[in-house]
């Protein structure tokens, strides 16, 4: 289905600017210094991982593993930043990467099935729930606080650390492949839509691509993190085990991460610089609706910001802020599907059980 005025919209976009189209600037720009910065740092990110998980191995005592958990906490925030970047080369790795919720005894399982040096042959024949950084997560932090140290430092733990390497170093190996494409050919097919692109024979097309998979990113902040555990819809209880991230306490950070990610696309790298991303489109047809989509912005960090962590816990404890956070970050996924997507005339897609 198309919104926006066709046509118009995009003589709308040769008015503006002095008469040049902008599009060509923002999608290089979303290229190059959103996705291409961001998939490198996730890989960094995870070869820190890896160290700190050999540290661990090595002498698994308090300082190691929380060094281990800070290294997962830092690549789990740069996971979450390319949310919106859900084309191209990410799809293929994402259930690999991150399945949730984990499923406990499958991860337990797999360990316990490990030889005494598991290598990537036996993770390549086990199903994706028994790996990416979920798995990992519940490997370094255990159902019970105290549960993931007694465990590394218990008889087998040998084991159970080396399949937790394992997972870190099959992390690192993916997120590699998937820095690897974005900064060659990939960034090159998306700055390059409508004049040579490989995958995108204009400019509408590179640019519906980025919007609505920003979309995209915010309807699984909404109806995955947030309306599964919430009960919302179903009808269920209150479920915290539905939560992503839930051993690490961190799910509002993974939220804000996302969050994060989407506004790098829309109002550029830099958040202290000048717009360069999609608002610069928008600004050009529609400076009202810039300003909305960025108080609206603001509106959504800040109401996700005040739901304390562990947010499982404040599921439970106080279900008001967290239906809150998702009832505002659902208004700014709304204002980018039904509005920005209709001023910049992008064509969406279709997303399972979306409802507008």
């Amino acid at each position: 289905m198309l919104f926006g005025a066709g046509a118009g919209t995009l003589l709308g976009f040769a008015c503006g600017g002095g008469g040049d189209d902008s599009r060509p600037a923002v999608l290089e720009h979303v290229a190059r210094e959103v996705a291409v910065p961001a998939f490198t740092d996730l890989h960094e990110r995870a070869e820190d991982m890896v160290a700190a998980m050999d540290f661990l191995c090595a002498a698994p005592d308090p300082g190691a593993l929380a060094a281990a958990q800070n290294a997962w906490s830092a690549e789990r925030d740069a996971w979450s930043r390319v949310l919106p970047f859900g084309f191209g080369p990410l799809p293929a790795e994402l259930n690999a990467l991150d399945f949730w919720p984990v499923r406990v005894d499958t991860v337990e399982d797999a360990v316990a099935g490990a030889p005494d040096t598991p290598d990537a042959a036996y993770l390549g024949g086990l199903g994706v729930s028994a790996k990416g950084m979920p798995a990992l997560e519940y490997l370094l932090w255990g159902e019970v606080q105290g549960d993931a140290l007694t465990a590394l430092q218990a008889e087998g733990g040998a084991r159970r650390c080396g399949y937790a390497k394992l997972l870190a170093a099959d992390i690192a190996a993916r997120t590699d492949a998937l820095a690897t494409a974005w900064s060659g050919e990939y960034a090159d097919t998306l700055a390059t839509a409508g004049s040579g692109s490989a995958a995108y024979d204009s400019l509408k097309a590179g640019l519906d691509e980025v919007v609505n998979k920003s979309i995209d990113a915010c309807l699984t902040m909404v109806k995955g993190k947030l309306d599964n555990p919430l009960g919302n819809l179903t009808g269920a209880a209150e479920d915290p085990s539905l939560m992503e991230s839930r051993f690490s306490g961190r799910t509002r950070a993974d939220l804000q991460a996302n969050l994060a990610g989407v506004w790098a696309v829309y109002h550029g790298a830099d958040v202290d610089a000048p717009a360069a991303g999609l608002s610069v489109l928008v600004r050009e047809l529609d400076p009202a609706l810039d300003d909305r989509v960025r108080a609206q912005y603001a509106r959504a960090s800040e109401v996700l910001a005040a739901v304390p962590e562990p947010m499982t816990a404040a599921l439970v404890a106080d279900r008001t802020a967290v239906q809150l956070a998702r009832d505002e970050l659902d208004t700014f996924r709304r204002l980018l599907k039904l509005d920005v997507a209709s001023t910049l005339g992008v064509t969406l897609a279709l997303s399972d059980n979306d409802g507008d």
